[in-house]
């Protein structure tokens, strides 16, 4: 990954770094970007592992009550219409 592309990277998130801090950055996403194509390419066929997936006894996705409103409110600094109140973070 380039500095051009950290840069754009940074301008998009609204942080600022050093010249010195972008080629860090530049050289750890691309070893990160090294790695993560090594483990793309991985061999693993016949991996126990994979096959053991099935094995796990996962427990089943049921729908639960929430708690309820005032008292996930109740410490909320600001609150509108049952809602919580954030700062505006984009223009």
């Amino acid at each position: 990954m380039d500095i051009k592309e950290i840069e754009h990277l940074a301008e998009l998130s609204k942080l600022e770094f050093s010249t010195e801090e972008l080629e860090e950055f530049s050289n750890e996403f691309s070893s990160l970007l090294e790695l993560a194509d090594i483990v793309k390419n991985a061999e693993i066929s016949g991996s126990s592992f994979i096959n053991s997936i099935d094995m796990l006894n996962l427990r089943e996705d049921k729908a639960k009550d929430s708690m309820p409103v005032d008292i996930l409110l109740e410490n909320t600094p600001v609150v509108k219409k049952d809602c919580i109140v954030v700062p505006r973070i984009m223009e």
